[in-house]
Formats: C-alpha cells, sequence, structure tokens
C-alpha cells in the first residue's frame, strides 16, 4: 500500500510559462482549422465538400431538366388531345354535314320549312370549317364544350398531307354548299351540292379519321417520350443517388479511417509518453482518453470515469486530499486567475511510495499540474499532467549535498587557516602516516586471504580511521571527520559479512585516495605565524581541544557536560605530554564517556544529579617518572547487566558461558574490537572501537590502561605511561 509522505525539497515543475497555462478549444470542431488547409476559407470549404456541391447540383440540374421536359411534353400532350379530340369531332360533324343536306333536301322537296334545317347546315359547315383550317394554320375554335381552344397546326407530315387533301376536297365542297347556306340555291344549285356531298362523304370521313389516326400516333408517340424522359430522370436520379451515397460513404469511410488514425496516433502517444496525461472532468472524474504512465505512477491503472480523489487517496493525507480538491474547484472556476492560484498548488510535489511491476516498494517524487481547457469562456476541462520528478528532487539534493560539502570544505580550510601551527602539523603529518599505514594494510592482502584475516585487517584499518575521525573533529576539520565516518560506514558493512576475501575490500582504496587527496591539500595550509611552539603550552592546548570536542559530542547527543582540566606539578613538562599521541588517546576516551557514561538531562534529573554532568581530566607526574592521565565522569558507570545482554546479542558466548563470568570479567569484555552498547552508525560511538584503538595505542606505548567505575556515580578510565627512559619514538614525525 503507498505511504504517503512529503518532502520539503521538492519545488514546482516547470512546465512551459505560466502565462501559456491555459487551452482553448473553438466552440465547434468545425471551426478548427487543419494543417493542411493553410489557404483562405473558401478555397478551404470547396476543397472539402466539393464532392458534395457538385452532387447536389447535378441532382437539381437533372431534375429541373426533368421537370421541363416533363412540362413541355404534358403541354403537347394536351395540344395532341384537343387536336385528337377536335379530329374526332370533324368526323362526326362530317356526317352530320351531310344529314343536315339530306334533310334540307327533303323538306324542301315535301315543301315544309327549311330554317332549322339550314341553320343546323350552317353551324355544322362553320365549325368544320374553322376546325378544318385550324388543323391547317392553328386557329382558336370552339372546343367540345363550347368554350374556346387553341388548335395547333398539325406538324407531322403525315398529318399536313392529310389536312391539305381534305382541304382540297373541301373547298369545292364549300363553294356548292354556299347558295344553300346563304338561302338562294335552286333546285340544280341544291341537287349539285347533295350529290357533292354523297360522293365526297365517305371520303372526307377517312381522312377525318386518318387524320385522328396520325393525331393519336403523334400523342402516343409524345407519351412514349414523356415516359422515357421520365424514366431517365429517375435512373439518372437514382444514379446520382447511388453516387451521392457512394461519396458519402467514401467520405464517411475516409473520415473514420481518419479519426481511426488519430485515435491510433492518440493511443501510441499515451502509450509511449513518459508523463501521466488525461482530462478532468468538473466532478473530478477522468476523461476517456488515459495515458499508460498514470498507471505506472499511481502503481494501480486508473478507468475512464475514475475520480482523482479517489485515487490520490492512498496518497495523500485527508487534509492534503481536502486542500488538492478544494485546488481543483478553484481552477474549474472561471473568475479565478489560473496564474494566481498556480503558485499553491497542493501537488506540484508528492513524495510516494508505491508497488512497481515486480511487487516491490519503490520511492518517488510526483508532480501533478493543471492546465484549464477553456470553451467559450467556460472551464470545460482540466489537462492533468503527471510526472516523475524522482530523477530532479535527487538531482536538488545531490546539488545540495555538494553545496553543503563545498561549505564544510570552505569552513574546514577557514578553521586549518586558524587553527594552532603546531597542533595543525602534527595532525597532518599523523593523519597522512596513519592512512599510508590503512594503504599498507589493504595492499598486503592477496586475493586469497580468508575471512579471519581479511577481518583482522579490517579492525586494525577500522583502529586507525577511528583515530583520525576523533583527531580531525578536535580540529573543527568537520570535513575530514565525515569522510573518515563514510568510510567507517563501508568498514562496517565488510565487517559485518559473513564470509569474506581480498577481493571483499576493493572498493575501500577509493575511500582512502579521497582522504589522502584532501591532507594533501591541507598540507600545503600556509601556517599561522603567531602561534606559540612553547611545548607545555602546546600541549595544554591539545587537551583542551580534547575536551571541546567532548563538549560538542554532548550537545549533538543531547546531553550537558562541564569540563575540567587538571594537571599536577611537572606533568606538563613531562615528554609524554607534548605528545601527539596523548591527545588522540585522550580524544578517545572522552568521547567514550560522553557516549556511555554522561547521562541526559532528564536522566539525571531524576538520579538527583546537576542537570550537566562533569568530565575531569588530570595529568600527574609519578616519583617514577610516568605519567598518569586521569579520565572521570560523573555518568551512570559500567553497567555490567547491560554489557551482558549485549554480548548475548553479539552471540560472542553462549549465556551459560556468560552466566560463569563475573562482573570483572563482563567488564573486561568492552575493549575488545567491534563491541559497543551504543546504537551503531552513530558519530560519536557504536563501532566498537575507540577503547579498542586505545588499549592497542597504550599497548603499543608499553603503558597500561586500567578503569574503575561505580554504578550511578560515574568511571574513571586511567592510562600510566612509561617514563622517558623506556619511551618509544613518536611514529609521526615533528
Amino acid at each position: 500500500m503507498p505511504v504517503r509522505t512529503f518532502s520539503a525539497i521538492c519545488a514546482p515543475p516547470r512546465i512551459g510559462r505560466q502565462g501559456d497555462s491555459t487551452v482553448t478549444v473553438p466552440a465547434h470542431p468545425s471551426h478548427v482549422a487543419s494543417p493542411a488547409a493553410s489557404g483562405p476559407a473558401p478555397h478551404s470549404f470547396w476543397q472539402r465538400y466539393r464532392v458534395i456541391i457538385v452532387a447536389v447540383t447535378l441532382f437539381i440540374v437533372i431534375d429541373l431538366g426533368v421537370l421541363m421536359l416533363n412540362f413541355y411534353t404534358s403541354f403537347k400532350i394536351a395540344e395532341d388531345a384537343v387536336s385528337v379530340n377536335l379530329s374526332g369531332r370533324q368526323r362526326m360533324l362530317s356526317q352530320r354535314m351531310t344529314k343536315a343536306l339530306l334533310t334540307l333536301e327533303l323538306e324542301r322537296r315535301d315543301g315544309r320549312d327549311t330554317g332549322p334545317a339550314r341553320e343546323e347546315l350552317r353551324s355544322v359547315v362553320d365549325l368544320f370549317d374553322r376546325t378544318l383550317h385550324g388543323f391547317n394554320t392553328g386557329a382558336t375554335v370552339p372546343g367540345g364544350d363550347g368554350n374556346p381552344v387553341y388548335l395547333t397546326a398539325v406538324a407531322d407530315d403525315g398529318g399536313r398531307k392529310v389536312v391539305a387533301d381534305a382541304l382540297a376536297r373541301w373547298a369545292p365542297y364549300r363553294l356548292a354548299l354556299a347558295p344553300v347556306l346563304e338561302g338562294r340555291a335552286s333546285p340544280s344549285q341544291l341537287g349539285i351540292a347533295v350529290a357533292y356531298a354523297r360522293n365526297e362523304n365517305l371520303r372526307m370521313l377517312e381522312l377525318m379519321n386518318d387524320l385522328t389516326s396520325v393525331l393519336e400516333v403523334n400523342a402516343t408517340r409524345r407519351a412514349d417520350f414523356l415516359r422515357m424522359v421520365q424514366s431517365v430522370g429517375i435512373l439518372l436520379a437514382l444514379l446520382n443517388f447511388i453516387y451521392i451515397l457512394y461519396k458519402f460513404l467514401s467520405s464517411l469511410r475516409r473520415a473514420d479511417q481518419a479519426t481511426e488514425a488519430v485515435n491510433e496516433e492518440n493511443r501510441e502517444i499515451l502509450d509511449s509518453v513518459r508523463e501521466g496525461l488525461f482530462l478532468l472532468h468538473p466532478d473530478f472524474t477522468l476523461g476517456t482518453q488515459i495515458s499508460r504512465s498514470v498507471g505506472t505512477l499511481l502503481g494501480r491503472a486508473p478507468r475512464p470515469g475514475d475520480r482523482l480523489p479517489d485515487l490520490l487517496g492512498p496518497l495523500l493525507f485527508e487534509k492534503d486530499l481536502k486542500d488538492a480538491r478544494d485546488y481543483m474547484e478553484l481552477l474549474f472556476s472561471p473568475h479565478v486567475l489560473e496564474n494566481l492560484v498556480h503558485s499553491i498548488n497542493p501537488l506540484s510535489c508528492v513524495e510516494v511510495k508505491t508497488l512497481n511491476a515486480l511487487g516491490k516498494e519503490e520511492r518517488k517524487f510526483l508532480s501533478f499540474s493543471f492546465n484549464r481547457v477553456l470553451d467559450d469562456g467556460r472551464v470545460r476541462h482540466l489537462l492533468v499532467t503527471m510526472q516523475d520528478i524522482t530523477a530532479r528532487v535527487a538531482l536538488e539534493q545531490q546539488i545540495d549535498a555538494e553545496r553543503g560539502r563545498a561549505r564544510q570544505e570552505f569552513s574546514s580550510l577557514v578553521q586549518a587557516l586558524g587553527a594552532d601551527t603546531g597542533a595543525l602539523r602534527h595532525f597532518v603529518a599523523r593523519a597522512e602516516t596513519q592512512l599510508l599505514q590503512v594503504n599498507s594494510l589493504l595492499r598486503s592482502l592477496s586475493e586469497q586471504a580468508g575471512t579471519a584475516e581479511v577481518r583482522k585487517t579490517l579492525e586494525k584499518v577500522f583502529r586507525l580511521v577511528h583515530t583520525f575521525k576523533g583527531e580531525a573533529a578536535a580540529l573543527h576539520l568537520d570535513l575530514l571527520a565525515d569522510m573518515a565516518h563514510n568510510f567507517e560506514d563501508e568498514l562496517q558493512q565488510l565487517h559485518n559479512k559473513d564470509r569474506l576475501n581480498g577481493d571483499s575490500l576493493i572498493q575501500l582504496p577509493l575511500q582512502l585516495e579521497g582522504l589522502l587527496e584532501k591532507i594533501a591539500v591541507f598540507k600545503q595550509i600556509p601556517l599561522n605565524p603567531g602561534t606559540s611552539d612553547d611545548p607545555a603550552q602546546t600541549a595544554d592546548h591539545a587537551l583542551a581541544r580534547a575536551l571541546q570536542l567532548a563538549s560538542r559530542a554532548a550537545a549533538d547527543l543531547g546531553k550537558q557536560v562541564h569540563t575540567r582540566l587538571v594537571f599536577e606539578d611537572g606533568a606538563l613538562e613531562h615528554p609524554w605530554a607534548q605528545d601527539p599521541e596523548l591527545g588522540s588517546l585522550v580524544i578517545q576516551l572522552a568521547r567514550n564517556a560522553i557516549a556511555h557514561g554522561i547521562e541526559t538531562p532528564a536522566e539525571r534529573s531524576a538520579a538527583g544529579k546537576p542537570e550537566a554532568g562533569l568530565l575531569t581530566l588530570t595529568l600527574a607526574r609519578r616519583a617514577s617518572g610516568e605519567l598518569e592521565i586521569h579520565l572521570r565522569d560523573d555518568g551512570r558507570g559500567l553497567q555490567p547487566a547491560a554489557v551482558r545482554q549485549r554480548l548475548l546479542d553479539l552471540g560472542w558466548y553462549p549465556p551459560a558461558e556468560l552466566d560463569r563470568l563475573s562482573d570483572l570479567q563482563i567488564l573486561g569484555q568492552i575493549t575488545k574490537p567491534g563491541f559497543s552498547t551504543a546504537e551503531p552508525g552513530g558519530i560519536h560511538a557504536g563501532r566498537g572501537v575507540g577503547l579498542d584503538a586505545v588499549l592497542q595505542e597504550v599497548v603499543r606505548l608499553g603503558g597500561r590502561l586500567w578503569a574503575r567505575s561505580s554504578p550511578g556515580r560515574g568511571s574513571t578510565f586511567g592510562i600510566v605511561l612509561p617514563g622517558e627512559s623506556r619511551r618509544e619514538p613518536a611514529r609521526t614525525p615533528a
């Protein structure tokens, strides 16, 4: 489950310029210009809709053409219908005309009144004549219902021939009927008219039948043409519809393909982009397009419609989640200026612990940035960008560490420039010797060296490096002390391994080289000419620095301590008091007293002691010429039970054997390498090297180390160094 933590080292990610943080989209998709369409708008419109415009125009032209042809043909068919009707009436009129003439002849012979017959004949002749001439030249004649209609002249060659033949036969017939119609015809004239009627009646009927047939054929042909036009129009319209449908479907298919291509590109982008990208709706739900990195960054795969607060819940505390929700609500409010709230983004840097694909927990830093997506001034969405800024934060931390290291190095150089000349000279020379001894020890190991041999070498290296660290700290050379402490970390890791060989120490020369390079720099520092070279004063300063380091160690551990330095008569003049070895031994004993002996202020108050402990260093010269150093603290004293439990935890002795050891024997184990009752890895204690280094150095110098302790009242560690006649030459050059 992700662990929710925050780090103040994070800085808000800078993604583009703050002034460019709002994304504006058009109200309608059609308003978005295609990247390829760089020409003017009309050209773009024509290029886009050319096929549809042509198809619709063609459809309108076809429909108008068919409509016009249909109208024209229908008009002609109507004319043909009038002509056919009137030609049929001509047949009827030819028969009525003959009948009226014969009736007139009969009534005249019988002496009856011929007026009605004559009027009938006159109206029939007039109507027949006008209609026949209308067929010839076109004219307005009475229709079948008596209303005037326009009779179109016969245009067909066959029809024109029939009309011409009918006119040729009608002309003499009309002349013969003229006297009869005027009522002045003699019997002979009436006989001539009747004879002509009898002779031409059948022929005239045939001609009118022929005219009707011709006109009916023309009307049928026009009707067929109309049907053909309508069929062709329907066919063209259907073809045009199929063409439009084809183009529409093709365009739709291309649009679908383009959309699919865009979606595929979006998927490829969202699958490959390292940032987490998604759109956030006003109800805080995720949109449909979510980059794959979102799931990787969050440690779970989100789905469209998931609420962002629910996804962030396992990563944030309740208050931080509420702040994030309030911030997003502010961004969805259009009246709030986005640039004004950009700096209060609570999700600009979040430190989380998530499970990776292998199920292992990993620590990372995430950054969330929010950009408005506007539509007509309304905030439609928020574009959320997630970034893994772990590398950037690590780089910032590394830069800060390097800056701190540079400040520390500069501070160390400043301290060195103001340090005591003799002390600095002795430290640099002694440190170089110690580091070269470390180098010799590491080089002496062969690749075939076993675990025991390597562990023994590590213990020697440990003592040298620990001594170097204490002496550097006494001179306030914190850079060198920290580097030595890091060196101890690597030594401790190697020492804790079950199996070791010569290759196990392959990384140690890198740490050693760094220390030697810094010592080379310190060797080039000019000495302070104002420092006294009086041996007694130099020894006093060296021991005072050792106790000052004890005060600094107490402050680091949350303790308080007063120090006191006591010199008995002649002690400072003793050669051992002026030897750098003595200062190194006191440093280790003082740090050991602070770390293990002096209690915290609260513990001391509970025990009825002053909150500040007392550390007293005494130098005394014995009558035998030996120099005795006492370092006494008023702390908790040595605790045999605590030492016994620690030995049991380390597994150095089985429980039964520990039970057989006396308290004195148990306390004798505190000088063994690797033993410490403090927490491991501390800057001042916890390595199990301090007392071991003191004991080994005292033995090398031919001296003795003793301890006296009273539980609850304090401890005293004493060193007795031999007289001048038995003193070994110091390993450190003057």
